[in-house]
């Protein structure tokens, strides 16, 4: 039977060291004399019950004795050298037979360290012994390092790829959307471009023209939730670029709440508005609050049932910031849903009362690169709900633009327009409505045709989607350019700011994103065109879109 007899000291740096001899005597005068060295010292009396231990442990060193019943020193050594972990382990044999040369050489043959004739010296030993202590544990230190390095590096290595792919995965939500928008803005225009001529049509029934302005509503209603979708993308990658002004709160404001005056009123609310803020100059860009505000009302008019309230009121904190409260009579926000509630795809559960849950999110992000503030109160469901920003103020030091500027006075010019679109509704509806405003429009469907009618007619502008069939409005642009200077307004379903970016680089002195909105178009034409006399630039100018 073995014995396995170890130090008290439970350090986790302690190794381990086997001593093999089949006598108890002496295997406790070893335990005795390495008993310094603060290490398990594990003793066996056979060198099969040695290999039984060697299969479970590793050890710095094996104190051997040669001369065993059954099996020898020598024959147990050559067994431990066949086992690979084993390969390297120090054996030291040791024997009372002093017949130096034959078993020193046989030792050595074996792969022993050290061959030690008894009587064994103390000093010696534990001297031997802690030089491969020693030796193993510096040796499992740089195992560990080495294992902690690989570790390193795969984790590294995973780290990376789990990156690239979050940036393929990125990228590939990217082009989803922008194709998803592209695809779904494409078919909006020409449906806006045929209401709106309609709309102004003087002998259109009143019960018609309500239905039509139904539809554009719900049309611009479509384009709004997939800017919303564009937003949110923008937002998560810091790319959204506000364009600061002195502006005043009130009339933006009033503006928003004007774009949802037809709601209120088709589901009779009451509407109470206290506009008490006395400082209501902000430095902001006037688009994107107005955006701000519009979705706060909009929120409060959609979760407010038919015959509730709505108020609206703004007043000035100690501080002397702008505050808003937009407060609703709805139903309300459950407690465990109240700190979500500007997630981004949060709709508190009233998925049935439409919308994709963008518009809190985009808000909050927006307030706060305004270096503002937005938070939501409610008691809970069926409770109502407010909405509250801060916004910091500042002195009004510029004049700033109203809303409900006359248009200029001046008399329009008739352009030339080369417009290229492939998609046929589209390209016919804005034909026509351009062609209605007093353009000569000159429509091509595809890169070749508009080169065609490049060679053959004169025009002022060119007015192209980006995608076409045979190319794009880019290769257009260029191809146009080689042979004059040309003022090129692009179209396209796309809006991200790198198709924004591209078509700027590539000369396009504006990005109109579908659906267009022509009233827009005609304005950058007009503009564009005016005095009368001026020289056409081929800079491109700010992009809008």
């Amino acid at each position: 039977m073995s014995e396995n007899r170890t130090n008290n000291d439970s350090s986790g740096d302690k190794v381990s060291i086997l001593v093999v001899d089949d006598r108890a005597d002496k295997r406790l005068a070893y335990e005795v004399m390495l008993a310094e060295l603060k290490q398990n010292i594990v003793c066996v009396r056979s060198g099969k019950e040695a290999l039984r231990r060697l299969l479970r442990e590793d050890f710095a060193a094996i104190l051997l004795d040669v001369n065993m019943p059954g099996m020898d020193g020598f024959e147990t050594a050559a067994l431990i050298r066949q086992r690979q972990r084993c390969e390297t382990t120090p054996i030291i044999f040791v024997s009372a037979i002093n017949d130096t040369l034959s078993h020193i050489s046989r030792g050595y043959s074996l792969g022993a360290v050290d061959y030690i004739l008894t009587p064994v010296v103390p000093d010696i030993l534990r001297a031997k012994i802690a030089v491969f202590v020693d030796l193993f544990k510096k040796t499992e230190q740089i195992k560990r390092q080495a294992e902690e390095r690989e570790s390193l590096i795969r984790e590294q290595a995973i780290a990376e790829h789990a990156r690239v792919e979050a940036e393929r995965a990125s990228e590939a939500k990217d082009r989803f959307l922008a194709m998803l928008s592209h695809e779904l803005r494409t078919p909006l225009t020409p449906v806006l471009a045929s209401v709106f001529m309609l709309e102004r049509e003087d002998n259109v029934p009143k019960v018609i023209h309500e239905s039509l302005q139904l539809i554009r509503r719900n049309v611009e209603l479509e384009a709004r939730l997939i800017d919303d979708l564009l937003d949110l993308t923008r937002i998560s990658k810091g790319k959204v670029q506000l364009s600061f002004e002195i502006v005043d709160a009130h009339t933006l404001l009033r503006n928003a709440l004007e774009i949802c005056q037809f709601e209120i009123e088709q589901k009779k609310l009451e509407l109470r508005s206290e506009f008490a803020a006395t400082k209501v100059y902000l430095q902001a860009d006037p688009a994107r609050l107005q955006q701000i505000f519009w979705n706060l009302i909009k929120n409060a008019v959609k979760f407010t049932p038919h015959g509730g309230k709505l108020g609206i009121r703004t007043t000035n904190n100690g501080d002397g910031q702008f505050r808003l409260e937009v407060e609703d009579s709805g139903c309300g926000i459950d407690p465990g849903v109240l700190p979500r509630i500007f997630h981004a795809f949060e709709q508190a559960g009233r998925t049935q009362l439409g919308g994709l849950g963008l518009g809190l999110a985009i808000s909050k992000a927006l307030v706060e690169a305004h270096h503002g503030s937005i938070s939501a109160e409610s008691q809970g469901r069926d409770s109502g709900a407010t909405f509250t920003a801060l916004f910091p103020t500042c002195e009004r030091n510029a004049i700033p633009k109203s809303s409900d500027a006359p248009r200029s006075t001046a008399k329009r010019r008739s352009v030339r327009l080369l417009l290229v679109e492939d998609h046929e509704d589209t390209n016919r509806s804005l034909t026509r409505m351009l062609r209605r405003r007093g353009y000569e429009v000159h429509p091509a469907n595809d890169i070749r045709s508009a080169l065609d009618i490049a060679t053959r007619k004169q025009f002022d502008v060119l007015v192209s989607d980006i995608g076409l069939p045979d190319g794009s409005g880019i290769d257009l642009l260029k191809a146009l350019r080689a042979k004059r200077d040309v003022f090129g307004i692009a179209l396209s379903g796309y809006g991200m700011e790198e198709d924004i970016r591209r078509s700027g680089e590539a000369g396009f002195s504006h990005h109109l994103v579908k659906p267009v909105d022509l009233n827009k178009l005609d304005s950058i034409i007009q503009e564009m065109s005016l005095p009368v006399g001026t020289t056409l630039l081929a800079q491109p100018a700010a992009l809008q879109n």
